[in-house]
């Protein structure tokens, strides 16, 4: 009796724990972006809010200063917020209802590996992720608590990836978590202002075609 007692608390335990991974985060999300080839250069910040099903980040331009992507996981629509003045304020719509990701070539592979850490406050895994086109490998770390869907480079992670490596054409760039908080945002972080106006990606490029030839 004592012995099914205890295999009943096991299995309660096991289906607890299980039931707890990969949680939607809600909070806000910090990271740091260095270029590795550019160690002289002041770091950017990705700031990442998540509302379970929405999701907004916020990084930096050298074209546009800051930019804003909402994005509704349910809904699969997707704002970019652009602010090119005081006069010239767009949210760029998105559609990713369509799209099949089946379709696309693969463009890295990643394997679990021993080994763990703290990175920016949360506990996180080692993997290692390998770029096919590059053949680089990459010392990465995920939290195993969290879904990895709230950023947009590797939503098929086992966790939320706190250290991760994207190559680009300027060079590696790393992204780093430096602090979290799990205070929900207000809600009304993830409309879209007002003083915006919604166009299409291809209106937006025509707009700036235009404003070119302007000049």
């Amino acid at each position: 009796m004592k012995f099914l007692y205890f295999v009943f608390l096991l299995l309660m335990t096991s289906n607890q724990l299980l039931s707890q991974k990969n949680l939607p985060f809600i909070g806000a999300l910090e990271y740091e972006i260095r270029n590795l080839e550019l160690k002289d250069e002041k770091p950017q910040l990705m700031h990442i809010l998540s509302l379970d099903s929405i999701i907004r980040i916020e990084t930096n331009s050298y074209v546009f200063g800051t930019q804003s992507y909402i994005k509704h996981l349910i809904k699969k629509k997707s704002y970019l917020l652009i602010s090119i003045d005081e006069n010239q304020q767009y949210a760029i719509k998105g559609d990713f209802s369509q799209s099949d990701t089946l379709d696309k070539p693969k463009k890295y592979t990643w394997k679990k590996k021993f080994g763990s850490k703290k990175i920016g406050g949360m506990a996180a895994k080692k993997l290692k992720l390998t770029f096919l086109q590059s053949q680089k490998s990459y010392t990465c770390y995920y939290s195993k608590n969290y879904a990895a869907r709230c950023q947009e480079a590797f939503t098929d992670f086992p966790g939320l990836p706190v250290l991760y490596y994207l190559e680009t054409d300027d060079g590696v760039l790393e992204y780093r978590l430096t602090k979290y908080t799990t205070i929900a945002p207000n809600y009304d972080l993830f409309g879209v202002p007002s003083n915006y106006i919604k166009i299409t990606f291809d209106e937006f490029v025509d707009l700036l075609n235009n404003s070119n030839k302007n000049d």
